[in-house]
């Protein structure tokens, strides 16, 4: 089963159907470009991941938890399985830009939704 941990907390749990998608992002060197002739000359010098991960509606105490995981400068993520290579991957990442809009009152608690962030491989 698909697992997501930020800091070692789980946060599978968390996330909506569908809510993770996952993007490799190439990082070219100064030699990439197109040439006179409009060939596409190629300098990539690494990859990096990049994940957008939706959490379904969550009350304010599942919000904080959340939001409290990704909100140090640099987090510890892992991902299991990798869709690149089958296995467990784990890297540092940090994320920003991160909404959160109250939704609802429900009996006693309250939920937020439309909570949606990135974890861009350092």
């Amino acid at each position: 089963d698909m697992q997501v941990k930020i800091n070692n907390v789980d946060m599978t749990p968390y996330i909506a159907n569908e809510g993770l998608q996952y993007s490799r992002n190439d990082i070219d060197g100064p030699n990439a470009g197109r040439a006179m002739d409009g060939t596409m000359y190629r300098d990539r010098v690494t990859t990096k991941d990049k994940w957008t991960v939706t959490c379904k509606p969550l009350t304010t105490s599942e919000c904080s938890i959340v939001l409290n995981a990704i909100y140090p400068e640099y987090v510890s993520v892992e991902i299991n399985p990798h869709p690149l290579t089958g296995q467990s991957h784990s890297f540092e990442a940090y994320s920003n830009n991160v909404p959160a809009q109250y939704l609802i009152k429900k009996g006693d608690k309250e939920y937020w939704t439309g909570i949606s962030f990135p974890l861009i491989e350092r």
